[in-house]
């Protein structure tokens, strides 16, 4: 069994890490404070004015998280921040996936953690979706190389900025192809071989973070699990169904949530689901010990698996 770890990290993270980081919400005005659900938000701010475009409202939208100078502004009680890419190193962590759009973990990894960014060889990046798009940042000192995997854009591409229906189901869509093995890029990038015959072969091509999903440990962290979040909910619903049938898929997956903010009466039906697709869940603090927290049921469960 490949005993590789991928974090999969939310807002929430952020959240907890730095000062004055805002809610999804936040960020939109002048819509119904009860519409809770942020890709409905991007849709009644996009539609109630004509004269507006997608990339207008993803520029107000990248101005507001801009206008927060991460640097300096890590809440000051956290604990071990400074060993994070430490801890990423010993849990056999080489890949982060995050929806978060700021520069909050480039800002960990490089001012905290002693990792710079390397160039990514090869690599052509999307201009629109963020299929196979990724960062590189290495710690030369510990030899560590981790990829950073923005999966709903990055505030440096703002066309890949995923908001509303219409790219969330165009990401939805370029995922399926990649899982079916009919995956084919403008940039002449292609994957021919589907999810099944790679994780029976053991072939993979390291093209796309889906691959992670099915060949490494993912732990979820700082996610809310909204049902908004299509392309996370389908990638576990397939690796529930594949799993069924291709014995050689051994991976776990597994979801940490806030114990201050994620109530399990209250979003039971997220829970059930989650139970559904045998996904794992742990609550954890978002205390000082936040860091050590995640870290320390990292550490549990691959001594179960053992």
């Amino acid at each position: 069994m490949n005993n590789e770890n991928t974090l999969l990290i939310g807002n929430g993270f952020s959240r907890v890490i730095f000062k004055d980081m805002p809610s999804w919400g936040s960020l939109f005005e002048n819509v119904e404070s009860a519409i809770n659900n942020y890709t409905v938000l991007y849709e009644v701010n996009l539609l109630k004015d004509k004269d507006q475009t997608d990339n207008n409202v993803k520029e107000e939208i990248i101005n507001k998280i801009k206008k927060i100078h991460l640097l300096g502004k890590i809440n000051d009680y956290i604990l071990d921040l400074d060993k994070f890419g430490e801890l990423l190193n010993k849990n056999n962590i080489n890949n982060i996936i995050t929806t978060n759009y700021d520069n909050g973990l480039e800002l960990i990894l490089c001012e905290k953690c002693g990792y710079e960014e390397v160039k990514a060889e090869g690599l052509i990046k999307e201009e629109i979706y963020s299929i196979r798009t990724y960062k590189k940042y290495m710690n030369s000192k510990n030899n560590h190389l981790i990829k950073l995997w923005k999966i709903h854009g990055d505030i440096d591409r703002i066309k890949s900025i995923t908001l509303g229906f219409d790219q969330y189901c165009g990401s939805l869509a370029k995922l399926s192809e990649y899982i079916k093995g009919t995956y084919k890029s403008n940039k002449g990038v292609e994957c021919n071989e589907s999810i099944i015959k790679k994780c029976k072969n053991q072939t993979f091509d390291n093209i796309s973070w889906a691959e992670l999903f099915f060949n490494t440990n993912v732990y979820i962290i700082g996610f809310g699990m909204d049902f908004s979040e299509i392309d996370i909910w389908w990638l576990l619903n397939k690796h529930k169904r594949i799993k069924n049938d291709v014995p050689q898929i051994q991976n776990n997956i597994f979801y940490l949530y806030n114990n201050k903010y994620d109530d399990k009466d209250k979003k039971r039906d997220i829970f059930e689901s989650l139970d559904a697709f045998e996904v794992e869940y742990r609550g954890i603090d978002s205390d000082e010990n936040y860091i050590r927290n995640i870290f320390r049921e990292v550490n549990r469960n691959a001594s179960e698996i053992k």
